[in-house]
């Protein structure tokens, strides 16, 4: 029995603990990618010549939409504590004013807030790694400058050298913190002051797009990719993160089968306990067969017997397993020092509870029932 409740604490644990790993990426990329973002499958930008926004914003399910222009730009910060400068290229991500309504970037903000436009003022939000790599401060009183170089199209840098950018200082306005690798590449700004510096007025890279509560967005894309021009690929957050998702899905069932795999190994505990119990009783079973039990009848005794230590030990197991994932999440009992949450993560799904619990219990129970079979006819003649 004990044998089995640990195994079956173990699947519960690690099962719960794959799933909070999966819920913590999810929350993660919540933050920063839409649940639909519409881009084109060839090139790098389109405009709305085909009227794709006002397609878009009437589709049903379809909540808001944001206009978006991502490109790499050359950033430079200077103060006077710093003789040389600091210097980074990082992914400019310019946004509409409707951004933060649906993406919760303001819960990543590690520092300010998420304004990226104020009466006729532009400010930038940077990752903070950025900040880190440019050795940014913040001052109480003032503003925090840096200095935005976009490569200006149809200019060689090796030709035109200074000439081939624009320039342009910009207030820094806040920090946020998503991840380490998200962090040390993206910067956010206005739409209008992207399409300002990279001269792309009228056009966009991507148009992310937030659905109302409870809609599904797989039927949301699939209303858009027949409404949409061809030349524009539509894809939901998980096809743009879905080498994360299914990585992790395979290293979850992998080790679920790895832990079967052990499970089967404790159930010949079941019986080599079955085994001794038939042993010793070998009388006992000798005074029924006198008094006319069948062999049916007293092969079901020890069956019943193997499947109720596996009941017991699963129904332990589950108990035990549920109650430990339970304190984790309300207490952290696994502190994670360094990392972006402060206890492992975990997260109990009912149904993976019950399956879990329903495989020990076929698994014991066809073990039980097979085997003894064959230990009757080898030790009761």
């Amino acid at each position: 029995m004990v044998v089995v409740a640990f195994v079956t604490a173990a699947m519960i644990t690690v099962m719960a603990a794959f799933s909070g790993i999966e819920e913590l990426v999810k929350d993660l990329f919540s933050n920063f990618d839409a649940e639909i973002t519409i881009v084109p499958k060839e090139g790098k930008y389109f405009s709305d010549s085909l009227n794709v926004v006002s397609t878009v914003k009437y589709t049903e399910g379809v909540d808001l939409v944001c206009r978006v222009i991502e490109e790499d730009a050359w950033i430079s910060y200077t103060d006077n504590d710093i003789e040389e400068g600091k210097n980074c290229v990082a992914t400019m991500k310019g946004v509409e004013d409707v951004y933060p309504q649906f993406s919760n970037i303001d819960s990543m903000m590690v520092h300010g807030d998420f304004v990226l436009r104020e009466d006729s003022f532009e400010y930038a939000i940077v990752g903070l790694g950025v900040r880190s790599e440019l050795e940014m401060r913040f001052f109480r009183d003032g503003f925090t400058v840096m200095n935005v170089n976009a490569p200006i199209r149809g200019r060689k840098l090796s030709r035109d050298k200074e000439n081939a950018f624009n320039r342009e200082a910009i207030n820094v306005r806040g920090v946020f913190s998503v991840n380490a690798e998200l962090d040390a590449r993206y910067i956010f700004t206005s739409y209008v002051f992207a399409a300002r510096i990279f001269e792309l007025e009228g056009l966009m890279t991507s148009l992310e797009v937030s659905l109302k509560p409870g809609i599904d967005a797989t039927l949301v894309k699939k209303k858009l990719t027949e409404s949409l021009p061809e030349s524009l690929e539509v894809k939901t957050r998980f096809d743009k993160n879905a080498l994360v998702y299914q990585t992790n899905e395979s290293e979850k069932w992998a080790t679920f089968l790895i832990l079967l795999f052990i499970l089967i190994i404790a159930s010949f505990n079941i019986v080599a306990s079955l085994t001794m119990l038939i042993i010793e009783k070998k009388n006992d079973i000798f005074i029924l067969r006198s008094i006319g039990a069948s062999p049916s009848f007293t092969r079901r005794i020890f069956t019943i017997e193997g499947i109720m230590i596996n009941f017991i030990g699963a129904t332990a197991g589950a108990i035990i397993g549920v109650s430990l994932c339970l304190l984790q999440e309300k207490f952290g009992l696994v502190a994670m020092e360094g990392a972006m949450v402060d206890s492992y993560p975990v997260h109990v799904h009912p149904w993976e509870v019950v399956a879990i619990y329903l495989t020990v219990i076929a698994v014991g129970s066809l073990f039980s029932v097979t085997l003894v079979r064959l230990l009757m006819r080898r030790f009761v003649k």
